[in-house]
């Protein structure tokens, strides 16, 4: 049974009003961000056996969820584990650091967010080309402490909606972020769900 899919515009517009992203690793976080402020959640750590009533407790309190990829286990890392993640599970979309899933999820209708690490300026310019090639509707840059600093670059350099995630550890250095020009902030920090 197909699911109705959120567009990258929806997505955009939720963001908006509500720039935090609740990031749980841990099952038993699961609760506390469902009763935060947050109105989507990154699911970073999870498998197939337990996903499908994680994603409708989501579901249930209203809120968007994606899945990171790389991690997931249980699950071929195919177009028939994303039609599936998105068809029958409900996901919303995920996160992944391959560029073929990132074109195989939106082959699906599923919004596909590119996990970038920023080492060094030779990994931005790699990662760039990556970025190219793959179209990710948004990417995450992390750590996402360093988009204090650079930004404009990122912004100039990637020409899609950014994420900042990691090492965010104050309401301050997330507002900072934002200011900078993120669209969002992802974090597993609990203090910063509520903002």
């Amino acid at each position: 049974m197909e699911k109705k899919r959120i567009s990258k515009e929806e997505f955009l517009e939720v963001l908006k009003s509500n720039p935090i992203i609740a990031a749980v690793r841990e099952e038993e976080r699961l609760s506390q961000a469902l009763q935060s402020k947050s109105k989507v959640l990154f699911l970073l750590k999870t498998n197939v056996l337990t996903l499908p009533n994680v994603v409708q407790e989501i579901k249930s309190h209203g809120k968007l969820v994606f899945i990171h990829l790389d991690p997931l286990e249980g699950l071929a890392q195919d177009k028939y584990a994303l039609r599936y993640l998105g068809d029958v599970v409900g996901i919303d979309g995920v996160i992944t650091t391959r560029a073929n899933l990132i074109q195989q999820a939106k082959a699906e209708d599923l919004i596909a967010i590119q996990r970038f690490f920023v080492l060094d300026s030779s990994a931005l310019a790699t990662g760039v080309k990556i970025m190219q090639s793959a179209e990710p509707d948004m990417v995450e840059i992390l750590p996402g402490i360093i988009f204090i600093h650079l930004g404009e670059e990122l912004r100039t350099q990637i020409p899609y909606p950014l994420i900042a995630g990691g090492l965010i550890r104050t309401p301050e250095e997330a507002r900072d972020i934002l200011k900078a020009g993120a669209t969002a902030v992802s974090t597993t920090s609990v203090t910063l769900w509520n903002m």
